[in-house]
């Protein structure tokens, strides 16, 4: 039976952020409950659904690159393996489908080009991932750096999804690709943050095509993956009879993490605190779960 993949990484990243902006963070617990929550109702429909620790996958991780001696490490994910040089680059998603169109820098940070240029060239490369799913991704950086004549060596990924068809694997067969974890098929790979609303790097990046670039707008907007603010079919394949109730779920699951945090910090939280908002929410005052529970009931009247 193909796995329905989820790698852990909420607790990582809300813990970084309250810390950052004087909030409290709420105990294991409180995200185990939630991630229980989400997987309970996920097994409903995929029935073998994996959740990928982050302690194992970060242990892992670094285990294999302690290995990796005379070389440069470069790091295309800061969440499980935070590295000296590492490359902002994400997908990014057309604003009105969430369909992707191309990879980019993150919104605020240098081209991709001008990042590798400062790459240091006196030893091989080698690339760290959290996962590699089409490949695409990774292939698309793995040419940009040899064009830039940097000759990468090695491509550590965290999970590795059908070898044999993947982009990367593909174009170059030769390069040595190495997982923590290797899948034949899955029916999906999603980080844990892209179910949670408003927290960092959560869902697509929105963004445009200029002059044939692929351009994020800036100030970044995010496409979660639910209704109304993305589409989970398509994100998450997410079964399209089940997307109202999965998307309610979702807005639910967000409106109890922040509320968490509100009451253990003594005050709201705002749609301006909020590090990443969600097409169609504008970074105002207002308390931000309630701006989630009027998109809660304009989900259900929609749905009824």
């Amino acid at each position: 039976m193909r796995p329905y993949i989820i790698t852990e990484d909420v607790e990582i990243l809300m813990r970084k952020w309250t810390n950052q902006k004087s909030f409290c963070v709420p105990s294991h617990y409180f995200f185990e409950s939630l991630q229980d929550r989400l997987t309970e109702y996920l097994k409903t429909i995929f029935k073998n659904v994996v959740m990928i620790k982050a302690k194992d996958l970060n242990r892992q991780l670094k285990k294999r690159i302690r290995l990796l001696r005379g070389t440069t490490i470069v790091s295309i994910d800061q969440i499980y393996n935070s590295t000296k040089y590492h490359l902002e680059s994400n997908r990014i998603a057309d604003f009105n489908t969430s369909e992707i169109i191309g990879e980019a820098e993150r919104p605020g940070c240098p081209s991709l080009s001008k990042q590798i240029k400062h790459l240091p060239k006196n030893k091989p490369l080698v690339l760290v991932d959290d996962g590699c799913f089409s490949g695409a991704t990774l292939n698309r950086i793995y040419e940009l750096l040899y064009k830039e004549g940097l000759a990468v060596s090695r491509i550590v990924v965290g999970i590795l999804i059908d070898r044999k068809n993947n982009h990367l694997t593909k174009a170059h067969p030769d390069v040595p690709l190495e997982a923590i974890y290797e899948y034949d098929k899955a029916i999906d790979w999603v980080c844990e943050r892209d179910f949670f609303i408003g927290i960092p790097l959560s869902g697509r990046t929105a963004g445009y095509k200029k002059n044939g670039e692929i351009v994020p707008y800036n100030p970044e907007i995010s496409l979660p993956y639910c209704l109304p603010f993305g589409d989970p079919v398509s994100t998450a394949s997410i079964p399209a009879e089940k997307a109202i109730e999965f998307s309610g779920l979702i807005i639910k699951l967000s409106q109890k993490l922040w509320e968490g945090i509100e009451k253990l910090s003594g005050r709201d939280i705002l749609c301006s605190d909020i590090p990443r908002l969600p097409k169609g929410i504008q970074r105002d005052n207002q308390r931000f779960v309630n701006v989630l529970q009027k998109a809660f009931l304009n989900l259900q009247e929609e749905g009824s």
